[in-house]
């Protein structure tokens, strides 16, 4: 082939992992094939399709293992711009209805796209869903992640294109919503990192809040000129978030359900900023659902409230679990494959054999009390 058969480019990871297929595609990897590598490892390397974000003349593209692609210009040639693009499409995917989390700096590789359609990762992450992306399409995948590649769940490109439409659209009428922001608040709520994702839904609400009390009450034509009146009603030092809330419920813009929770995640946010108490899912799960209230509100000319709720669902879904299994042990028809694990010292099918045992490091038993 030509030396000069390709073009740079800058490629993002996220969770989940997902196939994205064409019409013609159909992922059917076999366990055997998987174990013993030999699935399309060549298939995983091909792009799947590309999207019009606002970069003409570029467009972001998505490869077949769900990789996002954007070309390597001065604009896009470092993490921090390019992490920006990749996690807008996600925010506004997410909107649309498609569930996403966001890519992470350190799961920004740069790579080669050829001009025949499919991608090379080269190096410069360091994070584990890049190394994954990276080890299926060189056929070089660990035995515990492998078996990702069993039946992965898919989104044709259709459905894609159509979501991202969607999701523009919802933004179109929230302009002072950042979708990063939006992203950055969901995918730490289901990381179970209580505390940042409080500061980005809570930052996201203000946002919001901010855009109805323009449209609804600093915009608002009224029976004559009085001078100074709008700057006076654009200072947040007179009229702070939590006042704002208070007039647009009164004026009967946000209903008694959704004022309460956002009341609950303002003072939860304060709480947590002025004293650091400890935050827990409930506190914060006020601050998710209000800020989906106050979309689906703006959206549906404060019609109701419920608009986004498929997606507010798959959000909570996605959360991870606790950290203890709940259920102690899986009926038969629950396990469908399963993977023999190395027994240790301890384990009943250890047997008889020798190891190393250092006495300091062996548990006794705490004597009773008297």
């Amino acid at each position: 082939m030509e030396e000069n058969n390709h073009t740079p480019i800058i490629i993002g990871n996220c969770r989940p992992f997902r196939i994205i297929e064409r019409e013609t595609d159909n992922w059917n990897a076999s366990l055997k094939e998987i174990n013993e590598n030999e699935y399309d490892y060549v298939k995983l390397n091909r792009m799947s399709t590309f999207i019009d974000i606002g970069i003409a003349p570029f467009s972001l593209g998505i490869g077949y293992d769900g990789s996002l692609v954007l070309p390597a210009t001065k604009d896009f040639a470092n993490k921090e711009n390019s992490l920006e693009k990749f996690n807008q499409t996600l925010g506004i995917l997410l909107l649309g209805g498609i569930y996403s989390e966001s890519v992470q700096p350190d799961n920004i590789s740069y790579g080669t796209l050829f001009f025949n359609g499919y991608i090379k990762i080269h190096g410069g992450s360091s994070g584990l869903i890049a190394g994954f992306h990276k080890s299926i399409r060189s056929k070089l995948v660990g035995t515990m992640d492998s078996i990702k590649l069993l039946e992965p769940k898919s989104i044709s490109v259709s459905v894609l294109k159509s979501a991202y439409l969607k999701g523009k659209n919802i933004f179109d009428k929230i302009p002072n919503l950042s979708p990063n922001m939006l992203l950055d608040g969901t995918s730490h709520y289901v990381r179970n990192q209580w505390s940042e994702s409080l500061i980005f839904l809570w930052t996201s609400i203000e946002q919001l809040v901010n855009q109805i009390w323009k449209s609804e009450v600093i915009d608002k034509e009224i029976n004559g000129v009085i001078a100074g009146r709008k700057d006076f009603l654009k200072d947040f030092r007179s009229w702070t978030t939590s006042t704002r809330i208070e007039v647009l419920f009164q004026k009967e813009f946000i209903p008694i359900e959704v004022y309460e929770l956002l009341n609950l995640a303002r003072k939860t946010r304060n709480d947590f900023i002025h004293n650091g108490k400890q935050l827990s899912k409930e506190k914060v799960d006020n601050a998710l659902i209000g800020l989906f209230n106050l979309i689906s509100l703006i959206v549906t000319e404060y019609k109701s409230i419920n608009e986004l709720d498929e997606t507010l669902n798959s959000i909570q879904k996605n959360q991870r679990g606790d950290l203890l299994p709940k259920k102690k042990s899986l009926e038969k028809d629950e396990v469908t494959h399963w993977l023999e694990i190395p027994a240790i010292p301890g384990d009943r099918h250890w047997g008889d054999k020798d190891y190393e045992i250092i006495e300091e490091l062996v548990l006794k038993p705490m004597p009773k009390n008297e």
